[in-house]
């Protein structure tokens, strides 16, 4: 995949927050390794050691930026255990993490062309930790890949990547269940359910049931919504939303992460006339 590589920006997206050194070390590491790297920050407020909003956060991103992007993903559960350290190249992007899941919906978004288990350590800090493999490992291999070295001099190639499945609708008579897959920094409740899955009862009316309380409203934007009623939409990514107009559902749902939601069909148009 050719690249100009003073153009490949690395996107690092972990759970290390804000409130301790970890991110600055991250990229001093990296900047130290290849000064001219252009690194941008996705997301560092992943819940901690949350590989599913890991994943979720970075399937979702990846086809917005150019291509020949670095992602360097580190929610990192499992650091220090005997878990892999990866390189997956795609057909447009690279993935640098550890093999726990949270690359693989983004990986398998963009056609997964090699895996590389990275075991070569002249590419690493001199001293690896147990603890901050961001820092010793990712990082460095990023840094490195940036500046041009190619993809297989960081390990051998390897057959498998570890999968991780978002939770699938579930069917029941008349409907289905559904999981809450993401909550936004709005109190947006994301779910598990695309706008394609959703069009069948948007045609005939639908109730959306979560913690006691019914949802019945449909609406193309927030603007468009009343005040305080919670109503559904379809998200910047494709999958439908519960949201509050200039409030946040999840807190006044009492709403949170993996909660179910009870979707099924009411035979009667939704409050915009459907989708």
């Amino acid at each position: 995949m050719p690249h100009p590589t003073d153009s490949r920006p690395i996107v690092l997206l972990t759970d290390f927050g804000h409130i301790d050194a970890f991110v600055g070390i991250l990229k001093g590491v990296i900047l130290s390794i290849h000064p001219k790297a252009r690194i941008v920050d996705l997301c560092h407020e992943v819940a901690p050691q949350d590989i599913g909003h890991g994943a979720h956060l970075l399937d979702i991103s990846l086809e917005y930026f150019p291509k020949g992007s670095i992602f360097c993903a580190v929610v990192d559960p499992g650091v220090g255990s005997s878990r892999r350290a990866v390189l997956v190249e795609t057909t447009d992007y690279f993935l640098v993490g550890p093999d726990n899941g949270v690359l693989w919906p983004a990986a398998g978004r963009n056609k997964i062309r090699r895996i590389i288990h990275l075991t070569r350590s002249r590419y690493f800090l001199p001293q690896v930790s147990t603890t901050f493999h961001g820092r010793d490992i990712f990082g460095p291999v990023a840094a490195h890949l940036s500046a041009g070295i190619d993809p297989g001099a960081f390990g051998p190639q390897v057959s498998c990547l570890t999968p991780f499945a978002f939770p699938e609708p579930k069917p029941i008579a008349g409907g289905m269940i559904l999981t809450v897959r993401h909550i936004d920094t709005f109190g947006n409740i994301g779910l598990n359910l695309t706008r394609e899955q959703f069009r069948r009862f948007a045609d005939k009316g639908f109730c959306m049931r979560v913690n006691q309380a019914d949802i019945t409203g449909h609406y193309h934007s927030y603007a468009a919504a009343p005040e305080k009623i919670p109503f559904v939409m379809t998200d910047s990514a494709g999958f439908m939303e519960i949201a509050v107009k200039n409030g946040d559902a999840a807190s006044r749902l009492h709403v949170k992460k993996n909660d179910p939601v009870v979707l099924t069909a009411r035979g009667e148009k939704n409050d915009d006339g459907g989708l």
